[in-house]
């Protein structure tokens, strides 16, 4: 090679370096010279997702962390090289921390994944910032991995194809994820729904013409009255999680792996 080319640098070197950091504790890491550091990666990511349970992922930055162990910044980047990083980490940690599921193996298909979407839904709702750290790339750690391992486990009792295991688990997932959201958002309302309604709702019978809109009176009408709003997160979950337990039954059936 010519003295005067640069060598290609290795494009994988983050994915590693990230990967590292991920698997510390299931592979020995080089020991650096000098005195042993004071903090560790454990604790910076430990303070991280306090900070995020508390005042959200927005209020994670390397400063505000980097205090919080008692330490600077610099200190901070020679164990965590970035933000991104650190909520990798985070996020990992945070599903290693979830407590297993105990789900027997006789446990019929409905119950069991009944069970599933309740422990997935309460998690996100305790770690509302996880659906900020959401992407459909997640890190490749042992808690992400580790989850997915045992929650596969429930599924693939039934006897699917490999990609229906999997896509039904993803299903699931998905519901549990997207209602608490929306449990989180109505409960960081600062008007309740109740409260909404009773101001709204006089005012919208004003203006609301029922020959234009004879639906949305009618039917808007009758489930307000019997939601005490516009919108009943709770409801809205459980009511989706039924249909989402018949839908997979329904396919459980067709595929002949559950009993009519």
């Amino acid at each position: 090679m010519p003295l005067n080319v640069p060598p290609v640098a290795d494009a994988s070197r983050p994915a590693r370096d990230l990967v590292a950091l991920l698997w510390r504790h299931e592979r020995p890491q080089p020991t650096r010279p000098g005195p042993r550091p004071r903090i560790g990666v454990d604790a910076i990511v430990a303070a991280a997702i306090a900070r995020a349970d508390a005042e959200g992922l927005a209020a994670v930055t390397v400063r505000r962390v980097a205090d919080d162990v008692g330490v600077k910044p610099m200190t901070f980047y020679s164990h965590v090289p970035d933000k991104d990083t650190l909520v990798a980490l985070m996020l990992d940690q945070c599903l290693v921390n979830m407590p297993p599921l105990d789900i027997d193996s006789d446990l019929p298909a409905r119950q069991a994944l009944s069970r599933l979407i309740e422990a997935n839904y309460r998690w996100y709702l305790a770690h509302p910032w996880l659906d900020d750290a959401h992407t459909e790339q997640p890190p490749p750690g042992p808690g992400v991995i580790g989850k997915y391992e045992r929650e596969l486990a429930i599924v693939v009792r039934w006897g699917l194809s490999d990609v229906d295991t999997d896509s039904i688990l993803t299903f699931v997932l998905d519901f549990a994820r997207s209602a608490a959201v929306d449990a989180t958002r109505a409960a960081r309302s600062r008007t309740g729904n109740a409260e909404w309604w009773q101001a709204v709702g006089p005012v919208l019978a004003e203006v609301l013409d029922p020959e234009r809109y004879p639906l949305s009176q009618r039917i808007g009408g009758a489930a307000g009255a019997a939601l005490g709003g516009a919108y009943d997160a709770d409801h809205a979950y459980r009511f989706g999680r039924d249909r989402v337990l018949d839908a997979v039954e329904a396919l459980l059936e067709s595929a002949g792996r559950i009993p009519r």
